[in-house]
């Protein structure tokens, strides 16, 4: 019943509320000469050129279609992702960069922010090296490499002398549940 009264009240509250706002704008003495100055704007506004995006845009969507989304690490066109080692780090207030062994190439000193075949460092501390490949983001410790994966690793489970996937070390079962009937 209450929604009924605000509903029929509300059509005689808005007509009120226009004819103030009609009255506020000058009322029945209102020109439309005031619009005539925007009017003129808009009619020197032209519609774009027909024809279509211009040839830029088209080479840039090309290039956005040719990269894919994800890296491939499998399987035919898979990314072969860089082994890195990390031989040394310099942080200090002229320089903070890395001494990376890429692929066991010699190494070279890779600033922070900058890429060298196909690997950008992001961020160096004292002990770690965070660097990004096509793969993701890495963090390699001092002293440390980070050997690219093979592809059978990552597709093939290990498998036990017994035929039997291997549980890892320190795995505990969960409990029963609750309403299980204790063995004893």
């Amino acid at each position: 019943m209450l929604r009924l009264i605000l509903i029929l009240a509300g059509i005689p509250a808005g007509l009120a509320t226009g004819f103030l706002a009609w009255l506020v704008a000058g009322g029945p003495g209102a020109s439309l000469d005031k619009l005539t100055p925007v009017e003129d704007q808009l009619v020197v506004l032209r519609a774009p050129r027909e024809g279509g995006p211009s040839l830029g845009a088209m080479v840039s969507i090309a290039d956005l279609a040719a990269s894919p989304l994800f890296a491939l690490t499998v399987g035919p066109g898979a990314v072969k992702e860089p082994s890195i080692a990390v031989q040394g780090v310099s942080v200090s207030n002229g320089r903070v960069a890395a001494l990376l062994v890429i692929d066991g190439q010699p190494p070279a000193w890779v600033p922070v922010g900058q890429s060298r075949e196909g690997v950008t460092v992001r961020s160096v501390g004292p002990t770690r090296v965070t660097v990004d490949t096509l793969v993701g983001l890495k963090e390699i410790g001092l002293g440390a490499s980070a050997a690219a994966s093979s592809s059978t690793s990552a597709t093939q489970p290990e498998v036990s002398s017994t035929g039997l996937d291997r549980i890892p070390p320190g795995f505990r079962s969960p409990p029963p549940p609750a309403s299980a009937p204790q063995i004893q």
